[in-house]
C-alpha cells in the first residue's frame, strides 16, 4: 500500500516560475533554464506606482535577460528556491552543481579576454548544470556560510549546497581499486563519494565522513558505509515486498533483499534505500511516527507550525493533483517541506517532545535553511 501523498500524472510537468513582462502579459519560465536572477534598481514608474521592472532573469540560449515586474521576493517560493550569491545575484538552488574559488590567474585571463578593468571583486565561480554553464559571484564560500551552513566543503576548494546532497558514501580499498580501473584514474587519495541531486555519477571527495561532520553536517548512518543528511530527510519507513519487486523489475541483477528501509528525501532528492532497520533508524534519529509507517526525525518538525488539516487545504491540494482521500487530521510543517498525518497536532507535538527529551536535544527544531542572505 502506498501511503505517500501522491500526485496525478500531470504533476510531472517541468517546474516553472510565472513572471509578468513589460506589456503586462505573463509567461512561464522553466526553472531548469534559469542561469541567474538579478535585482533591478530601477526608478519608480511614478508617484504611488511600483518600478516598471524589479528583476531580470538570464536564461540558457539567450544573451539578453528577461526583465520582469516581480521582485526577487515575489519570485521565491518552495518550488522556486533561490540562493543569494552576492552582488544582487541569485541562482536556482537545484541548478547549482558546485561553487569554486576563483584564482588570481583566472581573474587575469578573464580581464584580458573581456577587456575588463577590475575583476578583484569576484571571489566564487558558480557552476551550474551542464546546459547552463557558470557565472562569477562576489561572495566567498565562507561569506555565504556566515549565517549558517549552506555550502559543504568537499575538498580542493569546491563546495556543494547542503540541500542538493542526496547521499554520502565512504570508500573502501576495493571501491578505490574499482574506480581506478573503470575511470583510468588514481583514486588512492579519495575517501568518499557525494551523490548530488540530478547527477548520475557521484562526486569523489578526499574528505572523510569525520571531516564532513566536523563542518556541522548531521549525517545519519544508513548502513554499508552510506549516509544521508538528516536535514534533507522528509520521512522514512519499511521497504516493502511491493517496493522490492518493483526495484528488481527496474534494475536487473540488483540484490534487493538487503534493503529493509526506504528514505523519502526532500528538495527533489528522490528515494534512498537503506540496509539499516526502521527500529535502529528511529532510535538514531529520534524519529516521530506521523502515521502509515512514516517516521520523521523529531528535529525536522517545526512544532509551532503543526496545525489541523482543514477543508480548504483538502480542496487546494486536491486541485493541485494530490491524493487526499485519507482521513488526515494535521498538516505537519517540516524544515524541508510538509507532510500530512492522521494523528492530531497535539499527538504530533507530544511525540516530538518525548523523542527530543529522550535524546537530550532541545525542544525547538532547526530552522528552515535560509536560502536568501541578501
Amino acid at each position: 500500500m502506498n501511503t505517500n501523498i501522491s500526485k496525478t500524472p500531470n504533476s510531472t510537468k517541468a517546474k516553472a516560475v510565472t513572471v509578468t513582462l513589460e506589456d503586462g502579459t505573463q509567461t512561464a519560465i522553466p526553472l531548469a533554464t534559469i542561469r541567474q536572477m538579478q535585482i533591478v534598481n530601477a526608478p519608480a514608474g511614478g508617484e504611488g506606482t511600483p518600478a516598471p521592472f524589479q528583476a531580470k532573469i538570464f536564461v540558457a540560449g539567450q544573451v539578453d535577460p528577461i526583465y520582469v515586474r516581480e521582485s526577487i521576493k515575489d519570485l521565491r517560493s518552495n518550488e522556486c528556491q533561490l540562493v543569494y550569491v552576492g552582488g544582487g545575484k541569485y541562482a536556482v538552488r537545484g541548478n547549482i552543481i558546485r561553487l569554486e574559488p576563483i584564482s588570481a590567474e583566472q581573474k587575469k585571463i578573464f580581464a584580458d579576454q573581456a577587456n575588463a578593468s577590475d575583476t578583484s571583486k569576484f571571489k566564487t565561480r558558480v557552476v551550474l548544470t551542464k546546459e547552463l554553464g557558470s557565472f562569477w559571484a562576489v561572495k566567498s564560500i565562507k561569506e555565504l556560510n556566515e549565517r549558517g551552513l549552506r555550502f559543504v566543503d568537499i575538498g580542493d576548494g569546491a563546495a556543494v549546497h547542503i540541500m542538493n546532497v542526496k547521499k554520502v558514501a565512504e570508500l573502501s580499498d576495493d571501491d578505490r581499486t574499482r574506480i581506478s580501473g573503470r575511470y583510468n584514474i588514481d583514486a588512492a587519495g579519495f575517501r568518499g563519494q557525494v551523490t548530488l541531486q540530478g547527477e548520475d555519477r557521484p562526486k569523489l571527495t578526499k574528505l572523510t565522513v569525520a571531516e564532513l561532520r566536523s563542518q556541522g553536517v548531521d549525517l545519519v548512518d544508513i548502513g554499508e558505509r552510506e549516509f544521508v543528511i538528516r536535514q534533507n530527510v522528509k520521512f522514512f519507513g519499511p521497504f516493502t515486498e511491493e517496493d522490492r519487486a518493483r526495484l528488481v523489475n527496474d534494475k536487473k541483477g540488483i540484490k534487493a533483499d538487503r534493503f529493509v528501509t526506504k528514505f523519502t528525501m526532500a528538495n527533489g532528492n528522490g528515494t534512498v534505500l537503506s540496509t539499516t532497520s526502521v527500529d535502529e533508524l528511529k532510535a538514531s534519529t529520534q524519529a516521530v511516527n506521523i502515521g502509515y509507517e512514516r517516521y520523521v526525525p523529531a528535529a525536522n518538525i517545526a512544532q509551532d507550525k503543526v496545525v489541523a488539516f482543514t477543508k480548504d487545504e483538502r480542496s487546494s491540494l486536491s486541485e493541485a493533483g494530490y491524493d487526499v482521500q485519507r482521513a488526515w487530521k494535521s498538516s505537519v510543517a517540516l524544515i524541508n517541506g510538509m507532510a500530512l498525518s492522521p494523528a492530531t497536532p497535539e499527538q504530533i507535538k507530544q511525540r516530538c517532545e518525548k523523542a527530543l527529551s529522550a535524546s537530550g536535544a532541545a525542544a525547538a527544531p532547526d530552522q528552515t535553511l535560509d536560502l536568501d542572505l541578501g
